[in-house]
């Protein structure tokens, strides 16, 4: 027996407008109504991403290959943002790298320092991004930086997109979006307010990790 599904964006506005009493049941969502809900769950979730305590499943990692300079892309190109860097050496160890602010970086006097990289910084932009580090490398065999890092979540495009959720999250898109739709309807309901609050709590409580406690005597 299966333990999770994948639902579409249609399911998930689907069922938030049936919340709201937008749709009737077994109806076909009018474009303009399937088209603005969209772009209000692309926003909704976007921004999800900036809350503390982003949501677990964003957590994911990839290798940098070390070049001689200071600036490396990432892929994908825009992470929200960086949990640790690690210098992974040839001989398969690692360093893990301290992080600098924009000012620090900028005042470091001579950039193009070499050395075994120690620093780094994160400059994400509106649609791009680079890790720069220091200092630099005067020559590079196998050598990575290793980067754990929240991801964005993927855009949404079409009504028939599997939404970028774990199943355990399907609940809360849809009752943080029909809240969201709710005044578009002229629906005035706190009750979905607070549903949408506590959803959103729960799921994020959820997914918090749990780390060890080191009692001491």
């Amino acid at each position: 027996m299966a333990v999770t599904g994948t639902e579409t964006v249609r399911d998930i506005i689907t069922d938030a407008l049936l919340d709201i009493q937008a749709v009737n049941e077994g109806e076909d969502i009018p474009a303009y109504q399937a088209s603005q809900a969209l772009r209000v769950l692309n926003r909704l979730m976007k921004s999800w991403q900036i809350m503390e305590g982003s949501p677990a499943f964003l957590k994911a990692s990839q290798s940098v290959t070390a070049t001689t300079s200071a600036a490396h892309t990432m892929s994908p190109i825009r992470p929200i943002r960086l949990l640790s860097v690690r210098l992974k050496n040839a001989d398969g160890s690692e360093l893990v790298m301290v992080e600098l602010t924009r000012d620090e970086y900028d005042q470091i006097p001579n950039k193009d320092a070499t050395g075994t990289p120690t620093q780094y910084y994160y400059d994400r932009q509106k649609e791009a991004a680079r890790l720069y580090v220091w200092p630099l490398f005067s020559a590079v065999t196998t050598e990575t930086f290793e980067v754990t890092y929240e991801r964005e979540f993927e855009d949404i495009a079409s009504l028939n997109d599997t939404i970028d959720l774990p199943a355990e999250w399907y609940d809360v898109a849809v009752r943080q979006l029909s809240a969201r739709l709710a005044p578009s309807y002229g629906v005035a309901n706190p009750a979905l307010d607070m549903n949408a609050a506590y959803a959103l709590n729960l799921a994020l409580a959820a997914g918090m990790e749990h780390q060890s406690v080191l009692w001491r005597a």
